[in-house]
């Protein structure tokens, strides 16, 4: 049975290359950019699994500049009890250690 997950993450990053952060992060499909302040980031999410949620974090992880990425909120539910297009195959794969920037710190 499909699902969706909603989570959200804080995104700790240096603060002089917040821009550069956004920008790669805003290339993950799926993920939303709300909040920046004082090297802070906040992020949701809307996967079709928890494994998904992992594999951005490590993607973010994974960026240059970006400290650590913690999980604060995960919910999730069968799709069809959710009005609206459930995630799918559109959202294109789940980021990996090959589709996100090499790791230059």
């Amino acid at each position: 049975m499909a699902e969706v997950h909603i989570s959200s993450l804080i995104v700790r990053h240096l603060p002089e290359q917040a821009a550069a952060v956004r920008a790669a992060a805003g290339a993950l499909s799926g993920l939303d950019w709300h909040a920046d302040q004082d090297g802070k980031a906040v992020v949701t999410l809307v996967t079709d699994s928890a494994r998904r949620i992992l594999d951005y974090i490590d993607a973010l992880n994974l960026l240059p500049g970006v400290l650590g990425t913690t999980l604060v909120y995960h919910h999730y539910e069968d799709a069809e009890a959710i009005d609206g297009p459930a995630p799918d195959a559109a959202l294109g794969p789940a980021p990996d250690a090959a589709t996100a920037p090499a790791l230059s710190r």
